[in-house]
């Protein structure tokens, strides 16, 4: 139930205080459910074994790994307070307190810091388990779009259909758009979905992309995608035309005045491959997308809070996907494999989080 207490007047110079988290204010309510604080707490320490084991099965000084943590960790603070100065700013217009979201305190610093701490030990994986792999599988992928586009390939149908350097551009700021929607969408469904246990879905389902569709999926279908192809795989007329392509659309992107990001994202990808220095968020991986498969997700969240939010998002999510082939970075398989998988997990979670529920409820009552 939402708290209708009404805001009491306050002198100008000290409005601004309204804004500023105290423990009054928060009133984060720290007895939270046994299911939910366990379900906190056994997210936060899966990320760290999992962290734990990645680091000694990799090269990465700890020094390095420390300073990727310390970056990515900044960004709970950023995305909690941003989320906070809105509930507030929301809470002054509205003349009440929204005390439900208060209440939710907790999910919200232990999902900033779950999501923001897992990208860094992911690189781990991406960066050096995964190089290990290989990229075995290209030709064969590169070949089934070729199969279902009649010959061509994927990229060289989206530019046929889209072939303004505008269209390029647009793709190109949608795929720039993906990165702080990624880090803030799970604090926004920490702090907004009622029913816990679609919360507690949405989070482990976030997690559970990067480990079975970045992890375990990304190892079975080892691909480095159309634009590394000639790197990895041998020179491909049509793979080096597609190089072509995007460098000549940045020029004239360049020429309007416009920057397209995403053939300098081509280059320092290939730059930290060969390197291998570590550097959270970096590593060569096509199959299956998460991009995609996140923006599904995305998707997913938006119609657990408004329907008209779940068609937008679902809107952006097939722009992701367009804009993956057209960009260079994805074959057009990447990303439907990867919507499959993340709404067969979706599925999946829906029983389980049932089961774990009544199992929470028998203890219940057997204390009762």
């Amino acid at each position: 139930m939402t708290d209708a207490t009404t805001y009491s007047g306050m002198p100008d110079r000290a409005a601004w205080r309204a804004f500023v988290p105290t423990q009054k204010s928060l009133r984060f309510q720290r007895d939270l459910p046994e299911g939910e604080r366990l379900f906190l707490s056994s997210m936060l320490a899966f990320i760290g074994v999992a962290g734990v084991i990645l680091y000694l099965a990799t090269p990465v000084p700890f020094a390095s790994l420390a300073r990727g943590m310390s970056l990515y960790l900044m960004l709970p603070l950023v995305s909690v307070s941003i989320v906070w100065g809105v509930i507030r700013v929301a809470e002054k217009i509205a003349g009440h307190r929204f005390a439900i979201v208060h209440a939710r305190g907790q999910w919200m610093l232990a999902t900033a810091v779950a999501t923001s701490s897992f990208i860094p030990i992911y690189g781990l994986f991406k960066q050096y388990v995964l190089k290990a792999r290989g990229f075995p599988m290209d030709t064969a992928l590169a070949e089934i779009d070729r199969f279902f586009l009649f010959g061509y390939d994927a990229w060289e149908v989206t530019h046929h259909l889209f072939p303004s350097v505008w269209a390029t551009i647009m793709l190109d700021r949608a795929y720039g758009v993906w990165l702080p929607i990624l880090m803030f969408c799970p604090v926004l469904w920490a702090a907004l979905v009622e029913d816990p246990r679609v919360r507690a879905r949405l989070i482990a389902c976030w997690i559970g992309v990067w480990v079975i569709v970045g992890g375990v999926a990304a190892w079975l279908l080892a691909f480095a995608g159309p634009m590394y192809y000639p790197h990895f795989i041998g020179q491909d007329a049509s793979f080096s035309a597609l190089h072509d392509q995007i460098v000549v659309q940045s020029q004239l992107a360049r020429k309007a005045g416009k920057m397209v990001a995403t053939p300098a994202g081509h280059i320092l990808l290939m730059k930290r491959y060969e390197s291998g220095i570590y550097m959270p968020g970096f590593g060569i991986s096509a199959m299956p997308s998460v991009h995609v498969s996140m923006s599904i997700l995305f998707a997913i969240g938006g119609f657990a809070l408004r329907r008209w939010i779940g068609w937008a998002l679902t809107a952006y999510a097939a722009i992701i996907w367009l804009g993956s082939i057209h960009l260079g970075w994805h074959y057009a398989a990447d990303g439907i494999v990867g919507a499959a998988l993340t709404i067969g997990m979706w599925k999946a979670s829906a029983p389980i989080a049932k089961s774990f529920e009544r199992r929470r409820s028998a203890l219940e009552e057997d204390r009762l």
